[in-house]
């Protein structure tokens, strides 16, 4: 990623809002079925050449980080720069954000194989391969329903059974 310090851009650049970001998007994103008490999701975005290609939901209870679902979609043949995201990829970034890896050690070690596993989606059992690292899981579901992309889920294997019950919505346009 490339960061300007240059105060004139800065000040020129327009952060979109949820409603801008749902409607930009247009499609279905992965949310938790069932929340656990107390949790709530913050949107975020990642963009490929301009087009929004990844919406994250953050879900934390307090000020902890404990889930994080993320709803990506193909960056169009044209465009120079593409973008995709892993399991493993995922988990070093939760594991970072959520302060349980140091974000200078690199890439999150990997503490097994991959183990088979199930993500419910819409109602339905969609077989997954789990990896581990550091206590947390993170798996790919690799296909939606209706719509091109893949969900990435990603948590502490202590709310494992909470993250892994999704269902398909519209981003909330608040």
């Amino acid at each position: 990623m490339f960061r300007s310090d240059h105060p004139h851009d800065r000040h020129d650049r327009h952060v979109p809002t949820d409603r801008e970001t749902a409607e930009e998007w247009g499609g279905r994103i992965a949310v938790l079925r069932d929340p656990p008490p107390g949790w709530f999701a913050l949107l975020g975005r990642q963009s490929s050449d301009g087009h929004l290609c990844h919406l994250d939901l953050n879900y934390h209870l307090g000020r902890e980080l404990v889930a994080i679902v993320q709803t990506s979609r193909p960056v169009p043949e044209h465009h120079r720069v593409k973008s995709s995201t892993t399991p493993e990829s995922q988990l070093s970034n939760f594991l970072g954000n959520s302060e349980r890896l140091d974000p200078s050690v690199g890439p999150a070690p990997i503490d097994a194989p991959p183990t088979p596993g199930l993500v419910r989606l819409d109602g339905e059992a969609v077989p997954v391969e789990v990896q581990h690292s550091l206590g947390c899981l993170s798996a790919l579901v690799p296909k939606l329903p209706g719509q091109q992309g893949y969900v990435i889920v990603t948590a502490p294997a202590e709310h494992w059974a909470a993250v892994s019950d999704l269902v398909l919505r519209r981003p909330a346009a608040g």
